[in-house]
């Protein structure tokens, strides 16, 4: 009781401090702009991964040759503490000019941002003598700025320069070392033949090498992966109209289990838990306790061969390690193999790239027309292809490629779409997380596990699914008004295309989303009249 009272009283105080310390950097450049006359713009992010912060510091000094009155500030916040930091910054009004968006930080509390629907219409200026001059801000990223649209306000806030994809990295030299040669894994089955290879050298040799650095992000990475590969078949048979899965919305994967055309008892679930108990056995015991940052030491130190982590994470591998590193993509289960490839149409495509953690521009920002001109800044093509360069994150923009060593984290667009999964709603998500034990030990089983799912899995996907209805309800309802509000604007200013084009958009979406409101609702009712028996 003590050491928590103590671990509580260090947190607060620390919250404290920070923001002290952050009201102090506000107060101190208000004071120096009034004296110099210069204009001080903040940018706050959470991206601490090496290279990050050094691109961000040679695009600064592009940008204030360019612009000598005005002085860019980077603010890089620990991941673990950015959404209170930043909730902190907003709700005081206090915010950096533009701030990045995610990690927590979104939704509600998008009223603290300008929206830029406007602007994303019309052309950047800084791509002005380049392949992208003339066209819609929006239309120069990869993703056309998908990831900026709030679906609830049907606005744009901010633009990103952050994209990437999953990959395992290998250790070629020890690779070598261990097998004679430099091949790569390219299914599921060849994993697991070069993990057992690896355990066979460490116990004949006696070194402490470990095949995969497994973590808890590991197991979530690589799980998702092998789950969605096994849900492509029954994806496929639960959307008829398209004979597509159908990942995004995950009513058509839920809706169908509590009224009962797909069970626990199916193949599906059988396979997935078989596959899953087989993947467990690749990684570490105990990988469920153990941080990302531990196994990433653990491959850095030599001690494992593989280890699964993002294409953010390149930088700080490539530049300080001391032996050549391959990567790869997860590798699934061969679709012709009988086992776990019953339930795959063919191996799965990952997708085109999409952005995340856009740059908004905070209403408490007293400069946002200059906050503005320096996103576009970012994300020029010139600057995109800089930032690039330097961070070896994926582009974001047009045009722009990656560094050489990172075209194997480029997205692969050959396969077939992958299924649903369980990791997009809590309820589900906890449910099969909390079941995961039962796998693995010398007592788990795939019987154990699919028996655990049987009582819980309904009932937190009902929990979800009702949860999913009560926020959209609550997004109608603020959407009616805004509607309305657009409509008498749209009467005051009846030559303006823009607030036409708004309304337009508003109404059909409106009407898609009380309808599947309405269905899905409806569909829920139907599975509360099953008997036990037949709603597993």
């Amino acid at each position: 009781m003590r050491a928590r009272r103590w671990r509580r009283s260090l947190f607060i105080g620390f919250m404290v401090a920070v923001t002290a310390w952050s009201a102090w950097r506000v107060l101190r450049h208000t004071l120096e702009d009034q004296v110099s006359g210069r204009i001080t713009l903040r940018f706050s992010h959470w991206q601490l991964e090496s290279g990050v912060r050094e691109a961000f510091d040679q695009l600064v000094q592009d940008y204030e040759a360019l612009h000598p009155g005005i002085r860019i500030e980077q603010l890089p916040i620990p991941g673990r503490i950015y959404r209170q930091w930043t909730s902190t910054q907003l709700v005081g009004g206090s915010a950096p000019d533009l701030v990045q968006i995610g990690l927590g930080v979104g939704g509600p509390q998008l009223v603290y941002f300008r929206p830029i629907t406007t602007e994303v219409n019309k052309p950047n200026p800084y791509n002005q003598g380049t392949a992208l001059e003339g066209l819609p801000w929006r239309n120069t990223f990869n993703d056309g700025m998908e990831t900026s649209y709030d679906q609830e306000t049907f606005e744009c806030y901010g633009a990103s320069l952050f994209t990437g994809t999953i990959r395992i990295y290998c250790n070629l030299d020890l690779l070598h070392k261990i097998t004679g040669r430099e091949h790569l894994p390219e299914n599921f089955a060849e994993l697991q033949t070069l993990c057992a290879t690896v355990r066979d050298y460490a116990r004949r040799t006696g070194e402490e090498i470990e095949p995969i650095a497994g973590s808890s992000l590991t197991a979530i990475l690589m799980f998702d992966d092998l789950l969605r590969a096994q849900t492509q078949r029954l994806a496929s048979k639960l959307n008829p109209g398209t004979g597509l899965p159908s990942p995004a919305l995950i009513e058509d994967f839920y809706l169908p289990y509590l009224n009962g055309d797909w069970t626990v008892d199916g193949p599906t679930l059988q396979a997935v838990a078989d596959l899953w108990r087989e993947a467990g056995q690749l990684l570490p015991p105990g990988f469920a306790q153990i941080e990302h940052d531990q196994a990433h030491f653990r491959f850095v130190q030599k001690r494992a061969l593989l280890l699964m982590g993002f294409s953010g994470q390149a930088t700080g591998i490539f530049d300080r390690i001391k032996f050549r590193t391959g990567v790869f993509r997860s590798p699934q289960p061969d679709h012709a193999e009988p086992r776990f490839g019953a339930g795959m149409v063919a191996r799965s495509s990952e997708g085109s790239l999409r952005s995340y953690g856009s740059f908004g521009i905070t209403k408490a920002s007293r400069h946002s027309e200059i906050a503005l001109d320096f996103l576009h800044f970012l994300t020029s093509e010139k600057s995109a292809r800089k930032f690039t360069t330097i961070s070896r994150f994926l582009p974001t923009v047009v045009g722009v490629e990656p560094s050489a060593d990172m075209l194997p984290f480029m997205p692969d667009l050959h396969g077939y779409p992958m299924g649903p999964g369980f990791n997009h709603t809590p309820d589900t998500k906890t449910v099969v997380a909390n079941a995961q034990y039962l796998l693995f030990g010398p007592e788990g089983s795939s019987r154990k596990f699919l028996d655990r799912l049987r009582d819980k899995l309904g009932p937190a996907m009902r929990t979800d699914l009702e949860r999913i209805i009560k926020t959209r309800l609550v997004s109608l309802r603020r959407t009616d008004t805004t509607i309305g509000a657009t409509q008498q604007m749209r009467v005051t200013h009846p030559a303006d295309p823009l607030l036409g084009q708004k309304l337009d958009t508003m109404l059909e979406t409106q009407n898609e989303l009380e309808a599947a409101l309405y269905y899905t609702r409806l569909r829920l009712a139907q599975a509360a009249r099953l008997t036990p028996a037949t709603n597993p």
